[in-house]
């Protein structure tokens, strides 16, 4: 496939810089991450049995395209030390949520979406339908023997709000992409270990300009002396028309925004690691 090689951000000097590893304990519970640079450009596989990055997603993928900024080796794990199960948040995987053969947006937004974009090159000259905007549905990877269950349990705002020291903080860029100058699709995982819990957010931000605004924000929190987490996924969303009047301060803003979205999609459940 020749898409990536297209549209790819290249930053000289970064393809061989060696990914950042950092991990924190708390109770059962161990938190790792890696961030590396972008994918990169060309095959690097070294082997005729052992795939480099490139070549897995090339051949893992259905999309014509990619997020111009692809952060293939950048992930986030939540492990449970006594039993070895984990909740793996990476890249590819999420990318494989993508529908690879619609459109979306322009199903949902048709008349604004021919209004607005009427002109635009690389829209108009897509090989095939794809959901351009990589809006993925992504929750996080299970890793074997971890149980999942629909529950009413939520985490405990007061401990979320209490001004307690933090313990780790990271973020990691999954993908991002400014859509052909027509608006931004973002995909970060933020995580916090405080004292008495641990808490990750797993966020796409999109906004496609004149057209519309969504957020997926997926929580997995976990208490010190749980053996179990509680993963909330809520979803945002709203035409241009319906925020327009907030005004290009909060419109361009991707954590103001979420604040006016209404809220179209909320699931609780109980992850069981133990």
């Amino acid at each position: 496939k020749q898409w990536y090689q297209r549209r790819v951000r290249v930053f000289p000097g970064r393809e061989d810089r060696p990914p950042t590893l950092t991990s924190t304990k708390l109770g059962p519970w161990e938190v790792s991450s890696q961030q590396c640079h972008i994918l990169r450009t060309t095959c690097r596989c070294t082997a005729a049995t052992i795939k480099c990055n490139h070549c897995t997603y090339s051949d893992s993928l259905e999309l014509p395209d990619l997020p111009e900024m692809t952060f293939d080796r950048n992930w986030l794990v939540l492990r449970h030390s006594p039993s070895g199960r984990e909740i793996k948040l990476n890249t590819l995987d999420a990318l494989k949520m993508v529908d690879a053969h619609n459109d979306r947006v322009k199903v949902s937004y048709a008349n604004e979406w021919l209004e607005t974009r009427r002109h635009s090159e690389h829209i108009n000259n897509t090989v095939k339908p794809f959901d351009w905007t990589f809006t993925t549905a992504y929750t996080g990877s299970l890793g074997d023997g971890v149980k999942v269950r629909e529950t009413e349990d939520t985490p405990d705002k007061e401990k979320l709000l209490r001004r307690d020291q933090i313990l780790y903080h990271t973020e990691v860029v999954l993908f991002e992409d400014e859509l052909a100058d027509n608006g931004c699709s973002k995909l970060v995982v933020k995580c916090r270990v405080m004292p008495s819990f641990v808490l990750i957010l797993l966020r796409q931000y999109l906004r496609v300009d004149k057209v519309m605004y969504r957020v997926q924000e997926t929580r997995i929190y976990a208490e010190r002396d749980w053996d179990y987490a509680i993963r909330e996924v809520t979803v945002r969303e709203a035409g241009f028309g319906e925020v327009e009047s907030l005004g290009n301060v909060v419109l361009f803003d991707e954590w103001a925004i979420g604040q006016h979205l209404p809220v179209t999609k909320c699931v609780r459940e109980r992850l069981d690691f133990g």
